[in-house]
């Protein structure tokens, strides 16, 4: 065995194979193989957890169908005659690019976000190992640290209901950097920070002030070993970014980036102790649930048992080794990253502070700060690299102790956080996993006779009920059979010229009854019956939701 693991600590392409097969175990444990069918879109269909995962599949077919434009990622077919934006709708831009150079080859139905995930657990893998091994210069005890990072609940609960936000390797290659940064400035470093800003803007943008962050901190120790130059290349490296926001689309489109939920969709005190979420998964075995209020369901942060207990253990190994007296001196050190850490963890509390039920107190801001804050109004993500932060400190602490008494004593230690840590999740796993089996059965829209016979023959939706908009589901029949949409389901941006073309066509149409091969969508019956009142227009009921166009484009249609 010692040969065999020898032999593998000097080839790296094999160490990094074991790391990614670790990753690919996970995601089965998880999620099954059912997620991995491109052709299937049904458990899509199906909401996930709530109906976001819908928004980002219909983003992608609206711009898999829209014609090549500037800014790359401008989706035509949606938001008639403006325009909206891919990344507007989360549907992972970067990805969305590559697939759309295929388009003519790719099977009519086709989505990619279950293949994605598999590729977030691989790259999640890689880098946890990545990162561990860089200190430990040990492949079996990395392994092992690995799992922790796999196991984090909050790459775990983000997995298929925000799919681009369980890009969480983003941070832990950032953390990477930043270590060897720390360790020997270079040039290319910088180079590898800018690779990742690079991706991140173009998958999510809430990763970027992720990597900024480690990327100051390297800028920040650079400057105490006068290598000045990385000033110049941490602004280079964001004019490089926003240059690339601008050529997709994720900024320069005159939409503000700034959003009202600044305060609202925040981490709440009890974050890290209280095991719930979106999709009332029992994520952990030992503890209850905490009540919570506002949007703080969107600030699920539980740590799990694994970690709550190597925090008991590095406490445990630095009292019993006599070291109390060196933490001042160890915090010393690190106070730029202490700092930027308590900034995370304020930012992601907001100004708003909660918790349980309760808000505790609001401390007013500036205008111009709450705007500035707005960008990033899903505070509680910021959290995501203190979390890591602490994994990394508990192995990287457990693994410093392992000449202490028995040297094996780093493994266990670690083997048994990590199957608390699992142990601790597996009803949310179970959930996860029979959550597939279930989904894959489950009847949606897609499959009506009646309203694909409808869309098949027609070429534009419009709807007349503004909380028609956010149901996301509604745009995927018609944008599967290549028709444009007269508004826009993106989280972004205010369309006034679409709805204003809209409201003319409506009009005219409700004057003369000369529909074409528009279809409008309602939840009131007085407009079917305004429509309907010229002969040749009829409409189709399905689940509360009158789908009105000319007589001629299906047998379906009823007169009212």
């Amino acid at each position: 065995m010692k040969k065999v693991i020898s032999y593998i600590n000097n080839n790296d392409l094999i160490k990094y194979a074991v790391a990614a097969l670790i990753g690919i175990v996970s995601f089965f444990i998880v999620y099954g193989k059912g997620y991995l069918n491109p052709t299937h879109d049904g458990w899509i269909m199906s909401g996930y957890d709530e109906g976001d995962i819908i928004e980002h599949y219909s983003g992608w077919i609206a711009y898999r169908n829209s014609d090549w434009g500037f800014p790359i990622g401008i989706a035509g077919d949606m938001a008639v005659p403006e325009g909206t934006y891919v990344s507007f709708m989360d549907s992972i831009p970067w990805v969305a690019i590559f697939f759309k150079i295929f388009r003519n080859i790719l099977p009519d139905t086709f989505q990619y976000f279950g293949l994605y995930l598999l590729a977030c657990y691989i790259a999640h893998g890689i880098a946890g190992f990545k990162l561990i091994e860089y200190k430990t210069k040990n492949f079996v005890y990395s392994l092992l640290g690995e799992v922790l990072f796999l196991f984090a609940p909050i790459f775990l609960e983000r997995s298929l209901r925000h799919t681009a936000l369980s890009s969480q390797w983003f941070i832990l290659f950032s953390m990477l950097i930043w270590l060897k940064n720390r360790d020997e400035y270079k040039v290319r470093n910088y180079v590898h920070y800018l690779i990742l800003l690079v991706l991140a803007i173009g998958i999510h943008p809430y990763f970027l002030p992720m990597i900024a962050m480690f990327m100051l901190l390297s800028v920040i120790d650079d400057i105490k070993g006068k290598n000045y130059l990385s000033i110049a290349f941490f602004f280079g490296n964001l004019i490089i970014t926003y240059l690339t926001g601008c050529f997709i689309g994720v900024l320069g489109t005159g939409i503000g980036a700034s959003r009202g939920g600044y305060g609202f969709y925040s981490m709440n005190l009890n974050a890290l102790w209280n095991p719930t979420s979106i999709g009332g998964y029992k994520w952990s075995a030992i503890i209850g649930v905490s009540p919570q209020t506002y949007g703080n369901y969107d600030g699920f942060t539980y740590a799990g048992a694994g970690v709550f207990l190597g925090l008991f253990a590095i406490l445990l190994l630095i009292l019993i080794n006599g070291d109390i007296k060196k933490v001042p001196s160890t915090l010393k050190n690190n106070i730029p990253l202490i700092a930027v850490s308590v900034f995370c963890t304020f930012f992601a509390v907001s100004n708003i502070v909660t918790y349980n039920d309760m808000v505790l107190f609001k401390v007013k801001l500036p205008e111009f700060i709450v705007n500035a804050c707005g960008i990033f109004r899903a505070s509680s993500r910021i959290f995501y690299p203190v979390y890591y932060l602490i994994c990394l400190a508990i192995i990287l602490t457990v693994w410093k102790y392992r000449n202490t008494g028995n040297k094996r004593a780093a493994y266990y230690i670690m083997l048994v956080i990590c199957f608390c840590q699992i142990s601790d999740l597996r009803f949310a796993i179970a959930e996860k996993h029979g959550r597939m089996a279930l989904s894959r059965y489950s009847e949606s829209i897609l499959n009506d006779e009646g309203l694909n016979s409808i869309f098949e023959n027609s070429e534009f939706l419009h709807i007349e009920s503004g909380y028609l908009q956010i149901d996301y589901a509604l745009s995927v029949v018609p944008l599967k059979h290549h028709n444009k949409l007269y508004y826009s389901i993106a989280s972004s941006g205010t369309y006034e010229k679409t709805y204003e073309e809209s409201a003319r066509i409506r009009a005219y149409i409700k004057e003369t009854g000369d529909i074409g091969k528009n279809v409008i969508a309602t939840d009131n019956p007085e407009d079917v019956m305004q429509y309907t009142s010229h002969d040749n227009i009829g409409y189709y009921d399905l689940n509360g939701i009158y789908y009105i166009a000319d007589m001629s484009l299906s047998d379906y249609l009823l007169k009212w």
